[in-house]
């Protein structure tokens, strides 16, 4: 299926995903669902077959002090209204057991109910694509326990494990999301102390600037660090900036998850560097050569996976759609500060009619398009419907090239995570010793930072017939490192 249904004379572009598809056999990790009665968990103890994680516990944690009338309904903006309202995930380890287990879970869930009165829609519910009811029925919060250490998990990062620290991946929980919860939170702790903190909150509200904002202030209320004075309070956009219109479509978090294998590749500093020599040397004059870490190792990925859809189907012509997100937040007049909350996220579309394009023309064209794309928005300052009109014309052309190519095309996703501070989350155990992101849909790429802050983390998430031959691709390899161990960052976690 892919993602946009040209129709006649309107761009009527939606995608819906059912919540079956979300449960723990699901490989996808998002919901779509508007429903919004709450499902009563209080105590767990499930386990699947081959399951190294059990949930033990699952409440609803509301603010330490009533969100009052005058802000109980909120708005969104433009940008809100698109995004479908998925929970991604972002799970960040922690290394100490001497700081963590269970004082450490007792102290983050309370400091948690402090943070959610700062961050009050975190604690209400879905109405409609554009309104969340900031009604204080409460975030969730999970613990769970593995039977295995964290190093374990950190010598070969599997992705089928880590689905498992995640809240959707149980039954349970994965129908709290399903039924309109805005943030759910799991701790898992392992044998050794360590502990795993999975944050799944709302694309409805949340970017990745967002989430970090959030994540910081929580931290900060639950080591204690406040004798400088509290952070400083969130500033809900809402329709304030982007006001909400009526649109003749909506973005879908839906894009296959049958047969389909996740694999990571790490791009160290040094091979980055590489990449970006190599399209130096190959831009024609007065060419933009300011690629981006991200865009260069994006132009690789897909340039291998589609070399690898090319011989798994014997077929040369394989049209293809890469659709990137980008931040409007440094491409917006007057900038933002790091305390206003909202979604500033949006997809570009990038078409390439040749499935055999170098590698320097897969990235001049990323490129290219997002120069495009920041005069647009720039120009377009606050404009909703200047920015809508973007929108339209991105996802009408892209609905032109898949009613013109059809079952010929191919339709790749990134979304990245890199240059966000996680790695200054500390929740009084220290900073992380590492942290991810996971999603298994089909053609998928999701990048967060290495360790180093350097390098890149990229899961890539193909079908199987494509990933066994892409993970073999020699052009690859010379760049990226298939899954190297990050278990020595517990031996020697990061304090502040």
């Amino acid at each position: 299926m892919h993602p946009f249904l040209p129709q006649p004379n309107i761009f009527r572009i939606c995608i819906r995903s059912t919540i079956a598809s979300r449960t723990a056999s699901s490989q996808d990790f998002h919901t779509n669902s508007r429903s919004t009665d709450r499902v009563p968990v209080s105590k767990m103890n499930t386990a699947v077959p081959h399951q190294k994680v059990r949930i033990v516990s699952s409440t609803a944690v509301k603010p330490s002090s009533p969100t009052p009338p005058h802000r109980r309904t909120l708005n969104l903006s433009l940008l809100d209204q698109l995004f479908p309202a998925g929970l991604p995930p972002t799970i960040l380890f922690y290394a100490d057991p001497a700081a963590g287990g269970e004082s450490l879970s007792h102290r983050m869930r309370a400091s948690l109910s402090e943070t959610l009165t700062d961050f009050y829609p975190l604690a209400g519910r879905l109405r409609g694509s554009a309104c969340i009811d900031c009604n204080d029925e409460g975030a969730y919060w999970v613990e769970a326990r593995a039977d295995l250490p964290l190093a374990d998990v950190l010598a070969r990062p599997d992705g089928t494990l880590l689905a498992q620290l995640l809240p959707s991946s149980h039954p349970e929980t994965s129908l709290l999301a399903a039924m309109g919860c805005l943030l759910i939170v799991q701790i898992t702790t392992f044998t050794c102390g360590g502990v795993a903190v999975a944050a799944c909150g709302t694309h409805k509200l949340l970017d990745a600037s967002s989430l970090t904002f959030f994540l910081r202030s929580w931290s900060a209320r639950s080591a204690g660090r406040l004798e400088g004075g509290r952070p400083p309070p969130p500033r809900f956009l809402g329709d304030s900036l982007l006001r909400p219109k009526e649109v003749p479509f909506m973005l879908s978090d839906y894009a296959g998850m049958e047969s389909c294998a996740t694999r990571r590749f790490v791009f160290h500093r040094s091979k980055i560097s590489a990449l970006k020599a190599e399209a130096v040397r190959a831009a024609r004059p007065g060419e933009s050569t300011r690629f981006t870490r991200v865009e260069l190792v994006l132009a690789l990925i897909v340039r291998c996976a589609l070399a690898a859809s090319r011989s798994v189907t014997g077929s040369s012509r394989h049209p293809t759609l890469l659709r990137q997100m980008v931040n409007l937040r440094n491409r917006m007049s007057p900038a933002l500060r790091d305390n206003d909350v909202g979604n500033l996220a949006f997809g570009i579309n990038i078409l390439y009619e040749n499935s055999e394009s170098t590698f320097h023309e897969l990235v001049s064209n990323i490129r290219k398009e997002m120069i495009n794309f920041t005069k647009g928005a720039q120009a377009s300052g606050s404009d909703s419907g200047e920015l809508l009109s973007i929108a339209c014309g991105s996802i009408g052309k892209a609905g032109d090239f898949f009613g013109k190519w059809k079952e010929e095309s191919r339709f790749y996703r990134c979304s990245s995570l890199c240059g966000f501070r996680f790695y200054e989350v500390d929740f009084g155990s220290g900073k992380p010793a590492w942290v991810t992101c996971l999603s298994r849909a089909k053609n998928f790429v999701y990048m967060v930072d290495a360790k180093d802050g350097d390098g890149i983390d990229a899961w890539v998430t193909l079908d199987r017939r494509d990933m066994a031959v892409f993970e073999r691709d020699g052009e690859l390899l010379a760049y990226a490192a298939p899954n190297p161990s990050v278990a020595h960052h517990v031996m020697h976690p990061s304090r502040l």
